[in-house]
């Protein structure tokens, strides 16, 4: 028996008086926020709601998403953490999916199930209209759910972020989520009681919520922040003195030209360490943020169905011009991991091929979906990532695009992810994308959606020239399309489905 129940009983048995989580609003010690959790399960047990029923949970980041969220959790109950960006259609289309018996919302994320009157619903704000208002709900202690409250147990239900169709719902389980997360704190060696956090990751999303469940574990404070804000973000580092947060690449570089541009010598002292994902970080990056935001970085790779990290990218391999800046570092303990041909046959070190991974921490099954359940499992436990990936003899892992991103060209394999990296080379491009369009003759062929620094826009076909010189000819795009900006979803990934429809569009 140890979920995050038992975390949250004994850091408020510990640790009572520590700060446990701050956003705008409030501030909860840990002794505080478990009374607090208490009084939400028996709010929702006094509503109707009773153990393994399902409640969506929509809202920015604030302390209020985490009490409710656990708040659920104590009663026995299943969140679902849903994007609050998505639109009313398409949270109707995972709600039937899901089936819950309730939604919790923000103010501010009400009008998007204001038509689910058929759900129990609560709201962060005023009541009314059906919805019933925090603060005025009470009731007697929700009996203890002892068979929910187990490590083998769902613990919350997380959907797909709709990148590659349609949603998908995965159940996670306490115990996998703690024992990775236990494990990373290890390799870290310095998070401890006390120790600050700063989230601005979507608390909807794993590399969110398991920040916040990370500091939890290890006794410190989260201060939590809904989105990212480049002065916000400085000012909270300086102020209140954050030693860790996460980010993507993305958000990394605008820090760092923040920190040489405007901000310059901005008091970042108290950063231990930064935690990114979702893309490697490049050298010449990496060689500005060692001097400007902190001495030491980690690159986490995993997934929600992994349930955690599957590799990490430490920071003594965070080594400015190292090959291994490229790779998504080395496979982390208690995971299998073997690279693929289209027929399941194990290729060599050095070749490209599909991921698949075995762990006891990857998720059983999808939510009440046999169909992908099979698609994604091999008959023996192996997972099949859909990553597209190399493993050297070192067993550092290099992330080369998705299977469905994989284009074929007169029948040739070209792994978008290689083009991309060619590009990045060109001083004038700071952001790429390359997606296949179809070809009546070669089948398809690769086309780069290209972001240039402003005032930098290279010469008619000297984009094309840089290709020719770095890449053989079926690798070269076809095409270059300059675009301002290239659509990413909330993890900072590039949502190459939108880019496929712009094609599909301007061709027709």
């Amino acid at each position: 028996m140890y979920t995050w129940l038992h975390v949250l009983d004994w850091r408020a048995t510990s640790d009572p008086n520590v700060l446990a989580v701050s956003d705008d609003r409030e501030q909860l010690t840990y002794r505080q926020l478990q009374d607090r959790v208490e009084k939400t399960a028996a709010s929702w047990y006094g509503l109707g709601v009773r153990a393994e029923d399902v409640v969506a949970v929509i809202s920015h980041n604030t302390v209020e998403f985490l009490v409710q969220t656990l708040g659920l959790m104590r009663l026995g109950a299943v969140p679902l953490l849903v994007n609050w960006r998505m639109t009313g259609h398409e949270i109707d289309r995972l709600l039937e999916i899901a089936t819950p018996v309730g939604i919790f919302a923000d103010e501010s994320c009400r009008s998007g199930v204001d038509n689910r009157d058929d759900l129990i619903r609560v709201v962060d704000g005023p009541g009314g209209d059906g919805w019933n208002a925090v603060v005025g709900i009470a009731g007697p202690a929700a009996p203890y759910p002892h068979n929910r409250l187990r490590s083998d147990q769902v613990a919350f239900l997380i959907h797909s972020s709709g990148t590659t169709g349609l949603p998908k719902v995965i159940p996670l389980d306490h115990g996998s989520l703690i024992r990775g997360l236990a494990g990373f704190a290890i390799d870290i060696g310095d998070q401890q009681r006390g120790s600050r956090h700063l989230v601005m990751m979507p608390l909807f999303h794993l590399a969110g919520f398991a920040q916040a469940m990370q500091c939890f574990l290890t006794g410190g404070t989260l201060f939590i922040q809904d989105g990212f804000d480049i002065d916000r973000v400085i000012d909270t580092v300086a102020h209140d003195g954050i030693n860790f947060f996460t980010a993507a690449p993305t958000i990394i570089e605008m820090l760092v030209d923040a920190l040489e541009g405007a901000r310059l010598g901005a008091d970042l002292s108290s950063l231990r360490e930064v935690q990114y994902g979702a893309a490697p970080i490049e050298s010449a990056l990496l060689e500005r943020a060692l001097r400007v935001v902190c001495s030491r970085f980690r690159q986490i790779y995993g997934s929600t169905e992994l349930q955690g990290f599957l590799s990490v990218l430490r920071p003594e391999d965070h080594v400015p011009g190292s090959d291994r800046l490229a790779s998504a570092g080395q496979i982390s303990q208690g995971w299998e991991a073997r690279i693929v041909d289209h027929s399941g046959r194990t290729q060599p070190d050095g070749q490209a091929g599909e991921l698949w991974v075995r762990s006891e921490n990857v998720i059983r099954e999808y939510w009440r979906n046999a169909e992908e359940t099979e698609a994604a499992f091999t008959d023996d436990g192996w997972y099949r990532t859909g990553d597209m990936a190399i493993l050297d003899e070192d067993r550092f892992l290099r992330i080369v695009g998705r299977t469905k991103d994989m284009i074929i060209s007169g029948g040739e394999n070209v792994y978008p992810a290689e083009i991309e990296r060619a590009l990045l080379e060109h001083p004038a491009v700071v952001d790429v994308a390359v997606v296949a369009r179809p070809h009546p003759k070669w089948g398809e062929t690769p086309v780069a959606f290209v972001v240039c620094a402003a005032n930098a826009v290279p010469a008619e076909g000297e984009l094309a020239r840089h290709c020719r010189e770095r890449l053989a000819g079926f690798k070269c795009p076809s095409s270059i399309e300059h675009i301002e900006e290239l659509p990413r979803n909330a993890l900072g990934k590039v949502r190459k489905v939108e880019l496929r429809e712009r094609l599909v569009v301007s061709s027709s």
